[in-house]
């Protein structure tokens, strides 16, 4: 579901999110660094959300985020989202987000919400916030390791979990709901009973959630409807790390000499890798990645189309266009022109 309600704020380029405070208060900061054009400038912080914030990893099994907190400023996040399984839960507020072009608003005033997305590769995560929002909700990121140790052939979950972008929508339960709430308010554990408490609470909810995702017979139906080939393919260890370092570094120049020795290959195997498993090269993926990305951010009104070439790495507004028109079939223009009306 789109929200027609753009915000029109330029980013500067790279946006890093950090968090200070106390085990409950916490405050989210964006720290803006500037770019071409604001070079020389100092660093500026923005404070994005102030409240009782959940941030708790067990090992490589899970992460939580969350709480119950207030958005201080209209805002656009852009970020990446590594391969995971992630579980939103939404108990109070509006939660405006997406995965590269799968988008989702959620308005709990109406009606509290839940869905579970699949990432079999890394995203472009958007999350719009929204000036004295209060938002109460629940994000579990289950992990590249969990989900390799619980995929089998034979039922909807591991169907499920193996379709990039897949996605279902939770009926939230009593159990699911009382759950969630525990986990919101035991958010800052501060002794080994209350981190296994809420381990245990957490546990409880994913279960709950995969059965119902299992059980429920539409969820095959929805992926075989939703997703390609190119979507299914599965990425060995190797692979996965170089991707998410791409992705992660999309703003910086990278060679493929630079790539293959990261990757601990040589340059010719790395090619054949990337060609065979992707069915495009190296730079092609980077570019189209760079690409996709000046799409979603001429689409959410953040950046002017000089801003989003040079993001995406071209020094020519012209050539810019020739290559957005390439991969999407219109210019630039039209993408911003058809954004405005909508």
């Amino acid at each position: 579901m789109k929200f027609k309600g753009k915000l029109k704020q330029t980013l500067p380029k790279g946006t890093f999110i950090r968090t200070i405070g106390d085990l409950k208060q916490k405050t989210i900061l964006s720290d803006s660094h500037s770019n071409a054009i604001n070079a020389g400038k100092n660093k500026q912080s923005l404070a994005l959300i102030k409240g009782d914030l959940i941030s708790y990893q067990v090992n490589n099994n899970f992460i939580l985020h969350g709480g119950k907190t207030k958005e201080l400023v209209d805002f656009q996040v852009l970020a990446t989202a590594k391969k995971s399984l992630c579980i939103t839960i939404l108990l109070a507020g509006k939660l405006d987000f997406g995965y590269d072009d799968l988008n989702f608003f959620y308005d709990a005033t109406e009606q509290q919400r839940g869905v579970v997305v699949s990432l079999t590769r890394p995203v472009s995560f958007r999350r719009t916030l929204f000036k004295d929002n209060q938002v109460a909700k629940l994000n579990i990121i289950l992990l590249q390791q969990w989900i390799e140790h619980r995929i089998r052939c034979d039922d909807n979950f591991s169907h499920f979990i193996s379709q990039h972008l897949a996605n279902f929508e939770l009926q939230l339960t009593t159990e699911i709901l009382s759950l969630t709430t525990n986990i919101i308010e035991s958010s800052a554990p501060s002794t080994a009973i209350e981190q296994m408490h809420l381990e245990s609470l957490t546990q409880q909810l994913l279960l709950k959630v995969l059965m119902q995702l299992n059980e429920t017979v539409s969820v095959i139906n929805q992926v075989e409807n939703t997703t390609s080939n190119e979507d299914s393919i599965g990425y060995d260890r190797v692979f996965d790390t170089l991707v998410s370092y791409i992705e992660a570094n999309l703003d910086q120049d990278m060679t493929v000499s630079h790539l293959a020795k990261f990757s601990a290959m040589s340059v010719s195997s790395l090619q054949h890798k990337f060609k065979s498993t992707l069915g495009i090269s190296v730079l092609g993926y980077i570019r189209r990645r760079r690409l996709n990305i000046a799409k979603q951010q001429l689409e959410a009104g953040l950046m002017t189309i000089s801003g989003a070439a040079y993001n995406a790495g071209y020094r020519h507004p012209s050539n810019f266009t020739s290559a957005f028109k390439k991969a999407f079939g219109i210019p630039p223009q039209d993408l911003i022109l058809k954004t405005d009306h909508a």
